[in-house]
């Protein structure tokens, strides 16, 4: 099939390899090279170029030139002292037998608590490989003052437990230089939805669809499968006019951590982001209309001109332990702004315990149970049979089913109540108690740079003129 294709061999194919004939007049499939390093190279519809995923080049596929980059290159594995560096050879690492965690620290630091799960179990070895960060941005915040940012931020959260917001609960915070691909790119988004304009006589119903080209920069992504995304992503932003090219003075009291996801690992997470602050441009799309229904689901958005920076960012971090649960919080180290995830009131789960009972199957065993007795009841009463013993089973089971109705009733009402109430309160605590929202566009739009947003819409109606006519051209039935 791939032979038989018509294929222009002086062009680089977007699949990443060419075709060329051998010494025996075979076709032959080769795989283009990166013009930087010679490593295969491949396309990425994100990024709409050929991606090289060792020296992290792109390139237009149809000339191979440069068209961004994502400025790292591959940490090795190394297994001997003499491939690590003079200064490396003065830190260790701390593992932590209870998640998996590792913290680089200084020959002087030591731990006696995990600061992304908070666990004792910790073990120090000699570093394995090389810790080669390309920038850094400084500590500036201390713990008193991050522990007192964390103390002003957990009094917003609601319906907490009791004692959740007590100091005794709290435990030690830890500094932490966090990894991050710092990430600038131009982003192209066709963004779709629904519009109407109301008239004197019948609103006007469009189909909407934008498309939105501007830059951004300095959007921050967290290396590490330790950390939860959307933590790192609520205490942004951070200001990169202090970033500096790293040196080892400034880990001596901190500890680091080393990035274990490359950006070709996360480049999903890039451009879920980029869609969803490409989404702040509803607003401005819906001005046009007197109501608006974005259609996020179809969206499409896609990145060029990458440009991605190594970069360690500072954190504290504090973990609370309550009600067997260990809770994780940060505070950025530059900034002071704080987020986490609080626990909610027993109450709550009380609530939804009694939600899942009224909903279980017990429910429709008691409630068939009190369809069936009557049905004895009738047994009973033609049996004909005027015996005491009959005459209090006949009570029995009417008690019985006057309790069986008066349980099913109140089940049912409690329900009810129940649903709407768990539904209220969980809209109020999942909108505080949740990690805080991600910065949008206003944060990292790049302003030295264009921006461009062209909405394009269709009535209906015209839409179905346009697609009777498309149906009737091709013989089949329209008008459906």
């Amino acid at each position: 099939m791939w032979s038989a294709r018509p294929f222009n061999s002086d062009m680089p194919d977007p699949f990443g390899r060419n075709v060329t004939r051998n010494a025996e007049g075979q076709l032959v499939a080769e795989s283009v090279k990166c013009p930087a390093c010679g490593s295969n190279i491949f396309f990425r519809p994100e990024v709409q170029g050929m991606l090289c995923r060792n020296c992290g080049n792109i390139y237009y596929p149809s000339t191979l030139e440069k068209m961004g980059s994502l400025g790292y290159s591959i940490e090795h594995d190394y297994t001997g002292d003499n491939e690590i560096s003079e200064d490396d050879k003065k830190r260790h690492e701390i593992v932590c037998n209870s998640c998996g965690a590792t913290m680089i620290a200084d020959e002087n630091m030591m731990s006696t608590m995990c600061a992304f799960c908070g666990s004792p179990a910790l073990i120090t070895r000699r570093m394995t490989r090389e810790f080669k960060p390309d920038y850094i941005v400084p500590f500036k915040i201390d713990k008193q003052t991050a522990m007192s940012n964390m103390k002003q931020w957990l009094k917003t959260r609601k319906m907490t437990p009791r004692g959740f917001k007590t100091k005794s609960r709290l435990t030690k915070m830890m500094p932490v230089y966090v990894p991050f691909w710092i990430l600038d790119c131009a982003v192209n988004s066709d963004l779709y939805g629904t519009g109407k304009k109301h008239t004197s006589d019948n609103p006007i119903v469009y189909s909407v669809r934008a498309k939105a080209n501007y830059y951004v920069k300095g959007v921050p992504f967290d290396a590490s499968l330790k950390i939860a995304n959307k933590l790192m992503e609520a205490i942004e932003p951070f200001d990169y006019s202090e970033m500096v090219k790293f040196h080892n003075r400034y880990l001596q009291g901190f500890y680091a951590d080393k990035y274990d996801q490359g950006p070709t690992e996360i480049m999903d997470r890039f451009i879920k982001r980029m869609d969803r602050i490409s989404m702040d441009l509803t607003d401005t799309i819906a001005k046009k209309y007197d109501e608006y229904i974005p259609s996020p689901e179809k969206n499409f958005t896609w990145m060029s001109e990458l440009s991605i920076k190594y970069c360690l960012l500072p954190v504290w971090f504090m973990t609370v332990e309550f009600g067997g649960r260990t809770y994780q919080f940060a505070v950025n180290g530059q900034t002071g702004e704080a987020s986490g995830q609080a626990p909610t009131t027993d109450a709550v789960d009380r609530l939804d315990s009694l939600l899942r009972f009224t909903r279980s199957k017990w429910r429709w065993v008691l409630s068939g149970a009190a369809v069936l007795l009557p049905f004895l009841f009738a047994a009973i009463a033609f049996s004909g049979n005027t015996s005491p013993f009959y005459y209090v089973l006949f009570l029995i089971l009417c008690f019985v089913e006057l309790l069986l109705v008066v349980f099913i009733v109140a089940m049912t009402l409690a329900g009810k109540i129940a649903d709407r109430a768990s539904n209220r309160i969980h809209k109020t605590v999942d909108a505080v108690n949740d990690f805080d929202k991600a910065p949008g566009m206003d944060s990292y739009l790049d302003t030295t740079k264009r921006t461009n947003l062209t909405v394009d819409n269709y009535s209906y109606h015209h839409e179905m003129e346009q697609e009777d006519r498309k149906r009737k051209n091709m013989g089949l039935p329209f008008g459906l």
